[in-house]
């Protein structure tokens, strides 16, 4: 599947009973987040990704008797059983191996190796890629090394298991991952120390990105990105830095509250539920679907759905009469925030909220006590971004690099770009033609 449009007709299968609406809520899509479980292990998060991103899997293989063949192979071709003893001190004994190339964290991607949580949370970054694929990495080994690889190659089978099922609601942050990840495909080694990392970012920008995003569906269009306001992590966040009080982890926040109600709607408008190895759309495709639909029925079925929703979870709740369909969509989404504003629902979707920031946001987030919570990037994750902002050119100027920021959901007002600039000059990356912002240049650090 490509990032091309969604061209299926829009044909529902709503309930049009308050006896066939669902009991309870379910999220399947969009997010890998839920409302308990959701425990990851990076590791295995990792493997996963590069197994899809590969299609290939080293299955029922374990790394021992891998050890055992790598040591066959060596003690054939250099007949001397005392240097396999240092091999395995250097590579196998602590895994050392893991650092040689990409490839090698398949194992981490086997049966038995990786929980549910890990799979959720890759998946998220499986549908990011679309599809992306990468035959192998080229990285520059030595001899003992590509003797290695060439021992794990020979075990490796084709799998396409893993494959995206979600058109992407960020079409622009899908895209930037991507051509990021293509960067970083690149450079094997450098892909290896900021993997995590890269990971890390990107699972919290998309979330973040599609928090500001998911209300925003009634054109019909793509989103594009939205500002959201973040801080060196050592810079003062003073009350009177307006984006960063209103347009930072405040708006954050708020807009997290809307994802578990809105995705668990959008589970029971996919126009292809029920329907098996369907891929899901987006609730903005759902609109544009509604409003080029030639049906009749489309705004009946819509309108059902709605007063059967509502009485059957109870909701007082006022519809807006209408005779168009998009407005009863509105409806249906009005009803989907309605039902998690009060009871048991209203702890649980707080909870989900929490839930997110605990397990994709954490490393984002610093209170700074009267300043309160703010957004935060810290250095390591600055020079990351600089490097796959600037990619393949030699330099960027310094306000291409802003830009480059915000296609990746980072915002930041002038005093940041002024600290930015500072810590550039510090780490010795900056070329500056003169004290024009315009004549500042970003080379990458590697």
């Amino acid at each position: 599947m490509s990032m091309d449009k969604y061209t299926k007709p829009f044909n529902p299968k709503l309930p049009q009973t308050a006896e066939d609406v669902p009991n309870k809520n379910s999220l399947n899509s969009y997010l890998p987040i839920r409302t308990k479980g959701n425990d990851f292990d990076w590791d295995a998060v990792i493997g996963l990704v590069l197994r899809g991103l590969l299609r290939k899997k080293v299955e029922k293989y374990g790394y021992e008797e891998f050890t055992q063949d790598c040591q066959a192979a060596f003690e054939e071709k250099l007949g001397e059983e005392a240097f396999w003893d240092v091999l395995q001190e250097m590579y196998f004994d602590n895994k050392d191996i893991f650092s040689v190339s990409p490839e090698l964290l398949l194992f981490r991607a086997q049966k038995g190796e990786y929980a549910q949580g890990d799979a959720r949370i890759a998946s998220m970054f499986t549908n990011l890629l679309q599809n992306m694929r990468v035959d192998n990495f080229d990285a520059k080994l030595n001899f003992i090394e590509r003797e290695m690889l060439a021992t794990l190659r020979n075990k490796m089978k084709s799998d396409t298991s893993l494959q995206a099922n979600e058109q992407p609601y960020l079409p622009y942050l899908a895209k930037a991952f991507c051509d990021d990840l293509k960067f970083l495909a690149s450079r094997p080694k450098y892909l290896l120390s900021e993997i995590e990392q890269f990971l890390s970012f990107y699972g919290f920008a998309y979330t973040a990105q599609l928090s500001l995003a998911i209300s925003d569906w009634r054109s019909g269009e793509a989103p594009v990105a939205k500002p959201l306001y973040f801080i060196m992590d050592h810079e003062r966040a003073s009350s009177e830095r307006t984006h960063i009080k209103n347009h930072g982890y405040k708006l954050f926040n708020e807009s997290a509250s809307r994802l578990y109600p809105m995705l668990t709607m959008l589970e029971l408008l996919q126009p292809s539920v029920g329907e098996k190895n369907a891929t899901k759309v987006p609730l903005w495709e759902i609109s544009k679907g509604i409003q080029e639909s030639k049906s009749t029925h489309l705004k009946e079925q819509l309108e059902h759905f709605a007063r059967a929703f509502k009485s059957h979870r109870n909701l007082d709740t006022s519809l807006n009469e209408s005779d168009c369909a998009l407005d009863w969509l509105a409806n249906i989404m009005k009803l989907a925030i309605a039902q998690f504003s009060v009871g048991e629902r209203f702890n649980i979707n707080k909870k989900y909220v929490s839930e997110i920031e605990t397990h994709l946001a954490s490393p984002f987030i610093q209170n700074r006590r009267r300043a309160g919570l703010v957004l935060v990037l810290n250095q390591d994750y600055i020079i990351l971004l600089t490097n796959l902002a600037v990619g393949e050119k030699d330099k960027l100027r310094f306000h291409e690099l802003i830009s480059a920021f915000k296609q990746r959901g980072i915002f930041v007002d002038k005093q940041t770009e002024q600290e930015l600039i500072k810590f550039y000059e510090r780490i010795g990356n900056v070329e500056r033609m003169s004290d024009s912002g315009d004549a500042v240049y970003v080379r990458k650090t590697i």
